[in-house]
This record gives structure tokens, C-alpha cells and sequence, in this order.
């Protein structure tokens, strides 16, 4: 069973949108449409903004656009708008939101001119067949795809320390690391389309576990008195080093981050949530039986936003 596929071969304008002078600008790629403003969607199309690219952002929420009104060079809220940039980004929340900026009614591919195609980075977490099944359609219009799901929490977003994990054509990826370094600095290519979205879900399976697991460790050791910068510093020289341990002061704030509201810790949990449940689907198409991981799934579905609101507020003070 083929488990890969591999491809072949406008808003408003505002002021300040004008031609950088820098010479590295003028012989790349300029014009970026980022679609998708969540809350490491915003961050990233930050990094890619203060890089000197001219970036068209879209997202439904006017709250999401509200903040790049001063600082990107269009704003919208539909895909479409975003056809003529030289390359785009999707970073939504899920499959189905992957599929509706591509197909839906104001969505990407149908504005698309084939003649001058952008080049195409879906970089939301999705099952691979999901970015597999655009790519016949990316084809037809003559879009280079690629899906590059990040690893990282809102904190490294912002800093443009994310992984990239990419899958698809070694030269298509090349064509965007300009624009994708400016968001990460550990890129990877991991092999066919789709490999990608292999590669973060089978991360997140520990990734995400531990983001959970990890906070109630370090609750035990707090109830028994422990300094727990000290514990994370013994932790992480042993076998329960994890992402909180390796600097105990950004695993914090990003425990914080999300300890901010009931609405913060609801989009991280239905994130965790929709990723192990993928990684879980993943497992069962190629007939494995996951039985620890089935019982993290069931785990995490029970918990409510409140009591994990809760215990990432508790690990913080």
C-alpha cells in the first residue's frame, strides 16, 4: 500500500508595504499570505513579519487580525486573498479548517492562477492523508506543497526557535527555507509528503503526554517541599528529563501562558487532544496495537479545561 505521495516536478493594501532595499531581499522571495493566527500561528507570522518579508495575514477572527494591523501588509479573512503571494502558510487548528482554506468557497485553490503558482507550506499538525489528499488538486495549479508541522509552545514560537519537520520534495523545501528559518531553527526534512505529519505525531505521542505527566511530577515534588528549579535540574541530567526540564524558567511561562484563562487552556487541551487521537488512528491504519497510548487518550478526554487550568497555575507559583 503506497503510504506516500510525491509530487511533481486582494485586501486593502496598507502603507509601509513598499520594496526593501536590502540586496539579500531582492533576490528572494517576498510577498508571504499566512493563514491562520492562533496562538502559535500569531507568533510565527511575527518572526516571518520582523524578518522583512511583506506578509499578508488571514484569519476569521477579527481579534486575530486586529493585531497585525500596524505591522503586516494586508489583513483578510479569506484564503483567497492570499493566492498571489509568492508563498503561503497554513497554520489553522485542525483537518477540517486545513481543508476549508484550500476548497472552501473563498479558499486558496480555486483562486490560485497556475501560470504563477505560490509556492505552499502546510504547516498545521493534520493525519497525513489529509495534506496527501490536496496534493492531486496543488498539482493541477501547479503549487509546489509541502506539510511542515512545527514542535515548540507559543514561547518558542515567538523566539523563532521551533522544530520544522518537512515532508515532501528536498528541493520544494529548500525553495522555502527562507522564509521557514525565520521561524525555526532546527528544520528537517523527513522524507515524502506526508512523512511530516508522521514525524510530529509520533513525537507527540511523548510530547504531549509529557505535558501532562510532567506538570503532576513536579506537583508530587512541590507537596514534599522540593525547590523544583532544582528538581528540573536533577531531572533533566537523568531519565526523566523532558521539554520543562531542560529550562525550568520557560516551562514555566509556558505553563503560565496557558494557566492565563479557561479559554487558553481549552485551545492547548483541544489541540493535545485532536493529536493523540490522530496518532491513535495512525496506529490502528497499519493494524498496531497501542495499548498505552489508547489509555493516555482516555485519560486526557477526561480531564475538564478547569482542573488542568489549575494544575498548570499551581506548578507556576
Amino acid at each position: 500500500m503506497k503510504k506516500f505521495w510525491k509530487m511533481p516536478g486582494n485586501s486593502i493594501k496598507k502603507k509601509g508595504c513598499s520594496k526593501n532595499g536590502n540586496q539579500e531581499m531582492e533576490d528572494r522571495m517576498k510577498r508571504i499570505g499566512f493563514i491562520g493566527l492562533g496562538s502559535i500561528g500569531s507568533p510565527m507570522a511575527g518572526c516571518i513579519i520582523r524578518a522583512g518579508f511583506q506578509v499578508t495575514v488571514c484569519d476569521k477572527n477579527p481579534k486575530a487580525l486586529e493585531a497585525f494591523k500596524k505591522t503586516a501588509c494586508r489583513i483578510t479573512d479569506k484564503p483567497a486573498d492570499c493566492a498571489e503571494q509568492e508563498m503561503v502558510v497554513i497554520m489553522v487548528a485542525n483537518d477540517d479548517q486545513v481543508k476549508a482554506v484550500m476548497e472552501g468557497e473563498d479558499g486558496l485553490l480555486k483562486a490560485v492562477n497556475p501560470k504563477q503558482p505560490p509556492l505552499l507550506a502546510i504547516m498545521s499538525t493534520v493525519m497525513p492523508h489529509t495534506t496527501q489528499g490536496l496534493a492531486p488538486a496543488c498539482a493541477q495549479k501547479n503549487i509546489r506543497l509541502i506539510d511542515a508541522p512545527v514542535s515548540g509552545l507559543p514561547v518558542v514560537a515567538e523566539q523563532g526557535k521551533l522544530t520544522i519537520m518537512v515532508g515532501g520534495e528536498a528541493a520544494d523545501l529548500e525553495a522555502m527555507r527562507p522564509v521557514l528559518k525565520t521561524m525555526g531553527e532546527n528544520i528537517f526534512h523527513t522524507g515524502p509528503l506526508g512523512s511530516g505529519n508522521v514525524t510530529k505525531l509520533v513525537n507527540n505521542i511523548v510530547g504531549v503526554t509529557n505535558l501532562f505527566l510532567s506538570v503532576e511530577a513536579m506537583l508530587v515534588g512541590k507537596k514534599y517541599g522540593m525547590d523544583l528549579t532544582k528538581l528540573a535540574a536533577i531531572m533533566e541530567t537523568s531519565s526523566g528529563r523532558n521539554f520543562s526540564t531542560k529550562d525550568w524558567e520557560r516551562g514555566k511561562a509556558t505553563f503560565a501562558h496557558f494557566a492565563q484563562s479557561l479559554e487558553l487552556s481549552k485551545v492547548l487541551v483541544d489541540l493535545t487532544r485532536k493529536d493523540l487521537q490522530h496518532a491513535l488512528e495512525m496506529a490502528r491504519k497499519v493494524h498496531l496495537s497501542s495499548p498505552m497510548l489508547e489509555q493516555i487518550v482516555r485519560v486526557v478526554e477526561k480531564f475538564s479545561y478547569e482542573e488542568i487550568k489549575e494544575r498548570w497555575r499551581a506548578v507556576t507559583e
